[in-house]
């Protein structure tokens, strides 16, 4: 015979079970990863020759996109640093400013960017039609003993280095 208190314990385990499988669910969102991600159209000189349209990192985190409203450019730099998902892909749309032609590139960051993100960025540069992705580790140089060697001026300042349309991956996935 089943007492009242088996009944009521089995409820409580039922309801506990159920409780652990809610937060569960809840906690199955995007992994996050202290990085950041970055643009800056000025002190990598781009902004002069193009307009930026649009742009997402990933598509799980509303701070990493943009877009332009009214015709006017979505930014000219940007910065978004903590724990935040690291995203599958960049996507950027932009115009060149003497010929108005539009581009746009959506590159798999999948098997480009190394295997922990942590303490890296991730920005980039348009060079006319061109885009270039960097990764930016936290390992700092000295800005004047180290030349830098890429188009970004975050190479001034830390070790980095071409993921696209290079494929120069450090730490592997």
């Amino acid at each position: 015979m089943i007492t009242t208190r088996q009944t009521h314990n089995r409820w409580l385990v039922g309801l506990g079970l159920l409780l652990a499988l809610g937060l569960a669910g809840c906690a199955s969102g995007p992994k996050l990863v202290p990085h950041g991600f970055n643009f800056d159209g000025w002190y990598d000189g781009w902004v002069k020759e193009v307009d930026l349209l649009e742009y997402a990192y990933g598509d799980a985190y509303e701070p990493v996109r943009g877009k332009a409203r009214d015709g006017k450019a979505a930014g000219v730099q940007s910065g978004v640093y903590g724990s935040i998902p690291v995203g599958e892909f960049l996507y950027v749309k932009w115009r060149i400013k003497a010929t108005g032609e539009v581009l746009e590139q959506r590159v798999d960051l999948r098997d480009r960017l190394p295997r922990d993100m942590n303490e890296h960025e991730l920005t980039f540069v348009i060079d006319g039609r061109q885009l270039y992705i960097f990764i930016v580790t936290p390992k700092r140089k000295n800005a004047y003993a180290e030349p830098p060697v890429l188009r970004t001026w975050k190479s001034n300042f830390s070790h980095a280095y071409e993921i696209y349309p290079q494929h120069e991956l450090k730490g592997g996935r």
